[in-house]
């Protein structure tokens, strides 16, 4: 799988993907974490795309729906999540995006509403999928920048 490749989940009896329109975008450096959370993400329903470090993130970023969230690792190779929080919030355009950070330093920064500590515990991957749809099931309208 490219960075920024979407995974179709499951379709409802309607055609529609179960979280339609719902795209979350995963940002690790780890192959195996981030391909395991694109099948857990995608049996959930979501749409997915996926970036290697904080640069094609940035790129992936800006193609994303404006119902859309982030699973973003802090420690990555060239661009790190830090500089990417920093990026989003200087961009208005992006207020839309939701994002927890899913590091082996879960420390809860400004532009991110969860923060995960890996290794991830079951319960954790569960507090991930329900962050997840309360995010992406509220209208955008509804939200706050950052939420």
């Amino acid at each position: 799988m490219e960075p920024g490749d979407a995974l179709q989940g499951p379709r409802g009896n309607s055609g529609e993907p179960a979280s339609a329109g719902a795209t979350v975008l995963v940002v690790d450096d780890d192959d195996d974490l981030r391909e395991l959370l694109v099948d857990i993400l995608r049996e959930e329903g979501f749409e997915v795309r996926t970036a290697r470090d904080g640069s094609e993130a940035m790129d992936v970023i800006a193609l994303l729906p404006q119902h859309a969230a982030m699973l973003l690792d802090l420690s990555m190779p060239r661009v790190g999540g830090r500089e990417v929080l920093h990026w989003l919030q200087s961009r208005p355009d992006l207020a839309h995006v939701a994002v927890c950070i899913v590091s082996g330093e879960a420390e809860l920064l400004p532009g991110a509403t969860l923060a995960i500590r890996k290794p991830l515990l079951i319960h954790q991957w569960v507090r991930i999928i329900e962050w997840l749809r309360e995010r992406l099931e509220t209208p955008a309208a509804a939200r706050q920048p950052g939420f």
